[in-house]
């Protein structure tokens, strides 16, 4: 009886550059209840204590100390393909990549780890199958299995992180068939995009920008802002902060400009592209700003686990009406869990 009330609870641990956020889910009959979540800040050193209290902290927070996580790593030397296969028993998909490697773009066997899962019938040629591969260097993978431990944390999934935003993406979006989701995660020092439609495949890179920089930027027209607290600049001071930041809101548009023509191009003519931003979006014009070297009518849609999930919690320290952005990763880990 106990096992038949013990609701399905899935903690999500995104160790990110500048704080460590943990959030956690129950599925509560068909739909999930975020019932707690926690931030940390961090600095930019490798202090391992510092960061093991932080992950202590953010844990504790959210009401799951001790409680195993389902974490993640990432990277711009990982590798994610979609790749079409004859069929073959399950056991033997890993060695037929091995074998493949050079051909079909994934790192070599002695270097990196392999994972896949086997998605679907291909839809170009019925005879195969689409699989979704990740290949990540062996450094990069021990670097964060030597970091949980250190910070004495049970891993139940260790997840990439790519494939964790668009988990929590798609969720948040309830994407449709005929939607390409074209999701900008803004982070500290860099920034993942990812592209995803049921007829094509996942596509994700590393932006060598993110919210830093636009800090930066901004104040050394601001000095006045506050490192702590989000921006604040007065309506009429916008135009001025816009152009500030001009050359960093083309290069992100521009990436994004160039990444959805090639999934168009390669993958997916027909689908809408449905646009959304999410991570450290503190100052709220910058999806406004991408939107508009776009040409969109409208800003980037915001991805807030908080305002589209019910929640549920005792009590926190987070402000759940500004922070929600920002455990968009935590909140993708964490359904993996429900």
């Amino acid at each position: 009886m106990l096992t038949l009330l013990r609701r399905a609870r899935g903690v999500g641990l995104d160790i990110g550059s500048g704080s460590v956020k943990a959030l956690v889910l129950e599925r509560r009959r068909s739909e999930v209840v975020v019932v707690g979540c926690g931030v940390a800040p961090i600095g930019a050193g490798e202090d391992l204590l510092e960061l093991r209290q932080a992950v202590h902290a953010a844990l504790a927070d959210a009401g799951a100390s001790g409680e195993p996580v389902i974490a993640s790593v990432g990277g711009p030397d990982v590798v994610i393909r979609v790749i079409s296969l004859p069929p073959v028993p399950k056991p033997k998909v890993l060695p037929a990549l091995e074998l493949q490697h050079r051909e079909l773009g994934l790192l070599p066997p002695r270097e990196a780890i392999l994972d896949a899962h086997i998605l679907r019938k291909s839809r170009k040629d019925v005879t195969s199958n689409e699989i979704l591969a990740v290949s990540l260097p062996k450094p990069r993978l021990d670097e964060r299995v030597r970091l949980l431990r250190q910070a004495a944390v049970e891993v139940r999934i260790l997840d990439v992180e790519p494939l964790a935003l668009l988990n929590g993406g798609i969720h948040l979006t309830a994407l449709e068939s005929g939607e390409l989701l074209v999701l900008l995660t803004v982070g500290q020092e860099t920034s993942t995009l990812c592209l995803f439609s049921e007829q094509g495949p996942v596509v994700a890179r590393y932006l060598n920008v993110g919210a830093g920089a636009f800090s930066e930027r901004l104040r050394t027209i601001f000095p006045g802002q506050e490192r702590s607290k989000p921006w604040t600049i007065p309506a009429a001071e916008v135009p001025k902060a816009e152009s500030a930041c001009q050359d960093i809101v083309d290069q992100m548009a521009e990436d994004i400009r160039l990444s959805l023509t090639f999934y168009r191009t390669e993958y997916d003519r027909e689908s809408l592209p449905r646009y959304a931003i999410g991570g450290s979006v503190d100052l709220p014009y910058i999806g406004r700003w991408i939107a508009g070297r776009l040409g969109l009518g409208a800003p980037l849609e915001v991805l807030d686990p908080f305002k589209a999930t019910e929640v549920k919690m005792a009590r926190t320290t987070v402000d759940l009406a500004a922070s929600g952005p920002i455990f968009l990763q935590a909140f993708g880990l964490a359904l993996r869990g429900v």
